[in-house]
């Protein structure tokens, strides 16, 4: 009986591990598309500003 509770204990600390994981990822993920456009040096005078 011992062994079961230490078992099933283990599997709710495992999945509580899991979720929090999912919830908050510790790496920040980034998109492509959140940096600036990377431009050819011949076209950044075009740029207006």
């Amino acid at each position: 009986m011992k062994r079961s509770t230490l078992r099933n204990s283990l599997a709710w600390l495992f999945i509580a591990l899991v979720a929090l994981f999912l919830t908050h990822p510790t790496a920040e993920q980034q998109s492509v598309f959140d940096g600036p456009l990377p431009l050819p040096a011949d076209l950044e005078p075009l740029l207006p500003g």
